[in-house]
């Protein structure tokens, strides 16, 4: 395991424990302490989410400008295998390191099928399945009408990118609603906790378990709140297609 992933793994353990130390020297409860510190561990998982999502609604963004690209390279008289290394250069910045492997794999000798394959992978969207499997298909058969096929499928793709995103806007409430249900009776717990009589009160039993279902409730709240704003994603139906 690398030191990269073993940090990753270790990330949850760590923020509840620096959190655990810290809420009990400022309080001096280890009950109260290790609630905060069993909260504090799922705000990793939560932010390298919501890493992924952005990263992930970027890639999808990309598509438009990169369809322009191929367009301009397919009509221009460049093969599908050139066009596709071009991006390595003439691409967004984002993407160009995944069209840069792309022309070493071809410069390697490599199956396009290959490079088909591991630009759905790391794009991981289904518009990048539907481009893939429009160019596959281009090169099985020789179609002169690869450009405006693209042209087409561009068109759409903006069109939807700007649906979902008037969606996300207005679903945006929901995802921090969640955030706030999820951090607001902690942050209350934790300006009770000045008061002595607010811990003894949670260093008994009825209190461990009042701590016990808040984490719970804590959860379950967020994760079902963040299924409700989530908007369903379109299927890869691409996934798995032979090259």
């Amino acid at each position: 395991m690398s030191r990269r992933v073993l940090i990753t793994h270790m990330q949850p353990t760590l923020a509840a424990l620096a959190t655990f130390v810290l809420t009990d020297i400022a309080i001096g409860s280890v009950a109260v302490a290790l609630a905060f510190g069993l909260v504090a561990s799922g705000v990793p998982h939560l932010l390298a989410n919501r890493r992924s999502e952005r990263r992930q609604a970027t890639l999808a963004g990309l598509w438009p400008e990169l369809l322009d690209h191929m367009i301009s390279g397919l009509r221009s008289g460049l093969s599908i295998a050139e066009t596709l290394s071009g991006l390595s250069t003439r691409g967004p910045e984002i993407s160009r390191p995944i069209f840069n492997e792309c022309h070493t794999m071809l410069k390697g000798g490599a199956d396009i099928g290959l490079v088909f394959t591991y630009i759905k992978n790391q794009f991981n969207d289904p518009v990048a399945d539907q481009v893939c499997e429009v160019l596959d298909f281009a090169r099985g058969t020789g179609s002169r009408d690869t450009a405006v096929t693209l042209r087409t499928l561009g068109d759409f793709i903006r069109s939807d990118i700007a649906v979902r995103g008037e969606i996300n806007a207005k679903l945006g409430w929901v995802k921090n609603s969640a955030v706030v249900a999820a951090i607001a009776p902690w942050i209350l717990l934790l300006i009770l906790s000045t008061q002595p009589s607010t811990l003894k009160a949670f260093e008994t039993p009825a209190g461990n378990l009042i701590l016990v279902l808040g984490v719970l409730l804590s959860v379950i709240a967020y994760l079902w709140m963040s299924r409700v704003g989530r908007i369903q994603s379109v299927p890869r139906i691409f996934v798995g297609a032979r090259q």
